[in-house]
């Protein structure tokens, strides 16, 4: 009896719920750097495909008939292209920065690091939106079809990459 008992009160205390490792040990600022800078690299190629896009673009309007017609919707796109450009340059310097900064500067900006961030992924979403839109609109020889889906997949990746980098920073513990 006394053997059942003790096996009971041992698998009793194992089912309790135990706090994780991870749990334990919170998030350092440098815990996080090496994914920030993988971020980093990504944003850069984001930066370099958006520019290729941009060319790609403006070589495909000149060149079809429908862009005279089209032009104000055209231009819409090229404009939101832009725009999400900027916000991932601008997000990726800003991060960089931050990166170099001492713990002690550092812990002074995480909150507007994490505004900035959150207001960056607003913005790309939104212009994703405006661009989904204006293809409606498009005719649909305007465009090629390989240029839009590399236009899409790098303003989704653009955002995720974005919202990753919002998510380390929140994850770090800051005291």
């Amino acid at each position: 009896m006394r053997k059942i008992i003790t096996f009971v009160l041992l698998m009793s205390v194992s089912l309790i719920p135990q706090p994780l490792g991870a749990q334990n040990n919170p998030l350092k600022f440098t815990d996080i750097v090496p994914q920030l800078e993988n971020i980093l690299m990504d944003l850069s190629s984001y930066i370099n495909q958006f520019e290729n896009i941009l060319n790609t673009m403006d070589t495909s309007g000149k060149a079809n008939q429908n862009y005279n017609q089209q032009k104000n919707i055209f231009l819409s796109s090229v404009l939101a292209i832009s725009t999400i450009s900027a916000i991932c340059e601008y997000e990726r310097d800003l991060m960089t920065l931050f990166i170099d900064l001492r713990e002690k500067n550092r812990q002074k900006f995480y909150d507007i690091r994490i505004e900035s961030l959150e207001l960056a992924v607003k913005q790309v979403n939104t212009m994703f939106k405006q661009i989904r839109i204006n293809y409606t609109i498009l005719p649909p020889n305007f465009f090629e079809a390989p240029l839009v889906r590399k236009e899409r997949l790098t303003i989704q990746s653009t955002a995720d990459r974005l919202h990753h980098m919002l998510e380390l920073l929140k994850s770090v513990n800051r005291k």
